[in-house]
């Protein structure tokens, strides 16, 4: 099992009794998917298939996890879940992955909770997968990710004006981008030490 522990929020790997906290972000707690990717359209799980998508996550959750994780839950100390972060389009020759985060509790929306998980998974990747550089893409409108990743040390790298639409409003596609090199500048010397 992997877990890491920050202030207020650890990182681990998903648990069964996690289940019906991820249920509850399909059917009840959904705002957060108007600010993840919403162009994916994301499906709301109906009532009538609840059970059914219970079974999935349960067998989902006892499958093997890779070394090292391309996700982890992230929960509140002393607290709840609060949703998960995740990488992917890693590229192992070029020592390059793409890095994303949901905090799907809006009740726990601009506390800061979101940029410190991300603080503490970029620090895993960085290590795990020996990585020269994170990325992260996000869209103009989603204002509060745009300020997680500033305060994670990421800078603007690339704008695609105007191609995502979202809700009827077209806005530009962004990409960040945060160097080794710009990351281990960033921490202070406590935050090497765990």
């Amino acid at each position: 099992m992997i877990e890491v522990r920050g202030q207020r929020v650890l990182l681990r790997d998903p648990r069964p009794e996690d289940v019906e906290a991820r249920l509850r972000w399909t059917t009840v707690e959904i705002v957060w998917q108007k600010w993840d990717a919403p162009w994916e359209g994301r499906a709301i799980t109906p009532a009538d298939r609840v059970d059914e998508a219970r079974q999935r996550l349960l067998v989902k959750i006892a499958e093997p996890l890779p070394t090292p994780r391309k996700t982890l839950w992230v929960e509140r100390v002393r607290g709840p879940l609060l949703g998960w972060v995740n990488h992917y389009h890693h590229d192992p020759g070029a020592r390059v992955t793409y890095v994303g985060i949901d905090i799907c509790e809006s009740a726990y929306w601009n506390q800061g909770l979101g940029t410190e998980a991300l603080l503490l998974w970029i620090d895993y990747l960085v290590k795990e997968l020996e990585l020269t550089c994170v990325r992260t893409a996000t869209w103009s409108g989603n204002e509060r990710m745009i300020r997680c990743v500033e305060k994670c040390g990421f800078v603007l790298d690339k704008v695609n004006r105007g191609s995502r639409e979202v809700r009827g409003k077209r806005y530009d596609g962004l990409e960040f981008v945060l160097t080794r090199r710009d990351w281990k500048n960033s921490r202070r010397p406590e935050d090497e030490s765990g």
